[in-house]
């Protein structure tokens, strides 16, 4: 017993001793000094969008390089990438001596001296600068280039207003230029595309151009209509579009360009060399002031309904969203309204 209350007393003992030892330890530790904190901007972190008819002859990226906390920068590294081409990156910027607190960033990219000419539409230039710092800790940001370009559709076809074999009769730029048919019947197919109809009024809201043919009538003949057109009652597609959940009709404007541009130019339009249709669409404002940019004549004021549309006419418009384009109607319903319209579309994204 006396034997247990002995060993008892000596693990207490030596217990205080621990604790005692562990505490000097702690009071003994150095202070850690906070980590050093390296900031990178590169063109104020925005993402930009370049067109791909207007790749510009220098990619400029700018920016500074800061570091706090009592260490300095080391090495500053900036690599180039393109993502169509399989992650493979190219070095334009390497300083392995820098021994300071701050640096600039200030790049020039020159596209004819790289394979920026290779760049497609959609592509994303992505500009990645990854800084050392002189204790070996990497930092990393980057800035990226967005490629656009204009959008072209196939041949859209879609019926005439007596067509009983193609019920597409409305359209929109949404979802790849997508048609839309009148009524509710869901079960037939579209003989173009062998896909079923998709009914204009559950797309109400995707849609921004109406198709409407009355050749008995001189005022209307070939026509298309923005999707709020105020057709009288029994008018066109009044009774369709009446039923449309409320507030879902889009307003599209239209401009007639008559000979300010050309079956060629637009036929061409989608050539990165060809600026044509950037230029032109940028220059319409839509608001009853526009000029034929060839010949400064005053163009057509903006409407929501163009009639007597003929062959080979092209037109420009603007969505409710904005967005601008030109339509290409290549073909008009026959005199027995049982025919088609076939138009095609371009637009700037």
């Amino acid at each position: 017993m006396k034997k247990t209350i002995k060993s008892i007393v000596a693990m207490l003992a030596l217990s205080s001793i621990l604790f005692a030892s562990c505490g000097d330890d702690k009071k003994n530790d150095p202070v850690n000094p906070a980590a050093s904190v390296v900031t990178i901007t590169l063109n104020n972190g925005v993402r930009t969008e370049i067109q791909i008819s207007q790749i510009p002859d220098t990619i400029k990226v700018t920016g500074n390089v800061s570091i706090t906390g009592g260490d300095k920068l080391a090495k500053l590294e900036v690599r180039r990438t393109i993502s169509s081409s399989a992650g493979d990156y190219k070095v334009i910027k390497v300083d392995s001596t820098l021994n300071s607190t701050s640096t600039e960033v200030n790049i020039n990219d020159i596209a004819s001296a790289t394979n920026l000419s290779s760049l497609a539409i959609d592509d994303k230039l992505t500009y990645l600068a990854l800084v050392t710092d002189s204790k070996g800790v990497l930092t990393k940001d980057s800035v990226i280039f967005i490629v656009k370009g204009i959008s072209v559709s196939g041949q859209i076809i879609l019926g005439a207003s007596a067509n009983g074999n193609q019920n597409n009769r409305f359209l929109g730029y949404a979802d790849n230029f997508q048609a839309y048919a009148i009524g509710t019947d869901k079960t037939k197919k579209d003989p173009v595309t062998g896909k079923f109809y998709l009914p204009a009024r559950e797309n109400a809201s995707k849609i921004d151009f109406v198709f409407f043919s009355n050749l008995q009538d001189a005022n209307v003949k070939a026509a298309m209509y923005s999707p709020d057109y105020p057709f009288a009652t029994g008018q066109g597609y009044q009774d369709e579009i009446s039923k449309w959940p409320a507030g879902s009709p889009r307003a599209t404007k239209f401009i007639r360009l008559a000979n300010a541009f050309s079956i060629s130019q637009f036929n061409n339009a989608s050539d990165p060399s060809n600026q044509a249709v950037d230029n032109l669409l940028k220059s319409l404002k839509f608001d009853g002031k526009d000029v034929d940019p060839n010949t400064s004549n005053p163009l057509s004021a903006p409407t929501n309904r163009l009639a007597k549309l003929v062959n080979e006419e092209i037109i420009a418009f603007k969505t409710a969203d904005g967005k601008l384009g030109l339509m290409l109607i290549a073909v008009t319903p026959g005199a027995d309204l049982t025919g088609n319209f076939q138009v095609q579309i371009k637009m700037l994204p």
